[in-house]
């Protein structure tokens, strides 16, 4: 099919497998984000044509890791075909990270661990995150790591040359204008480091760009729904102007090998 023509149509994609990497769930303080429920995101993923939503909550990228992983733990058991969930891990809580991992792990369709240093006041290789790196490591799972600047690409891609049968995630492709450059060198050189599209800051020709200088294999379609609408993410794959193979790699190839 042509990928362009049925964009320009309006219509969902029901023929191309379409992965969103990069997804939050519920509420977030001082801002409007509708749909944000499990049941809410369904209408935009069937609005848009999405197969699964990989999923991590605001309230565990926020103080409550617990409640955020346990309304994964419901949308994957209302929801089992639709959803993927990320482990989210808050490391000022490092007596109880192996115990959540291993929880949240036993439930079927927790298949990877989301990192959001940010939120909780530490650094991307904070000591008491090496749990994670080792058990993403161990089971050769996808691990989300958000990552805004240069300082931060600089240290995904020294923790990402350490574990390398971990897959590690780049959240926003390095964040700002100047780090994706560096996002771009560090992926390059390790075989296990990916960018995802989830981009807060964009230009013309960003996913373009990516794929000229990393590779359509190594670019993961990520839109951060239901914080963002995710028809803007969307719509820069559907009509970039890059191969209808790349852009179904893109839209869901690379993140189910991944996954797999």
């Amino acid at each position: 099919m042509d990928i362009i023509e049925n964009a320009k149509r309006g219509n969902p994609f029901h023929d191309i497998l379409i992965i969103d990497c990069h997804c939050h769930m519920g509420h977030w303080h001082n801002f409007h984000v509708p749909y944000g429920s499990a049941e809410g995101m369904l209408v935009s993923m069937d609005t848009l044509g999405f197969n699964i939503a990989c999923v991590t909550p605001h309230s565990s990228n926020g103080a409550d890791y617990r409640h955020g992983n346990d309304m994964v733990i419901s949308a994957l058991r209302r929801y089992p075909d639709r959803f993927v969930g990320y482990v989210t891990l808050n490391p000022n809580y490092p007596d109880d990270m192996e115990n959540e991992l291993k929880r949240c792990f036993a439930v079927p369709g927790i298949k990877g661990i989301k990192l959001n240093y940010s939120h909780h006041g530490c650094a991307i290789d904070y000591k008491n995150y090496r749990i994670a790196f080792e058990t993403a490591n161990m089971k050769k799972c996808p691990i989300l790591i958000h990552t805004w600047g240069e300082n931060d690409v600089e240290a995904f891609g020294r923790i990402a040359g350490q574990y390398p049968d971990a897959r590690f995630i780049m959240a926003h492709a390095g964040g700002e204008m100047n780090a994706m450059e560096n996002a771009v060198d560090v992926v390059n050189k390790h075989d296990n480091a990916y960018v995802d599209l989830a981009l807060s800051i964009v230009r013309e020709g960003n996913v373009e760009w990516l794929v000229r200088e990393i590779g359509p294999k190594k670019v993961l379609f990520g839109t951060d729904m239901p914080f963002f609408d995710p028809r803007p993410a969307f719509g820069r794959v559907a009509f970039a102007r890059i191969s209808d193979e790349e852009k179904i790699e893109i839209f869901g190839g690379n993140m189910k090998r991944l996954l797999t």
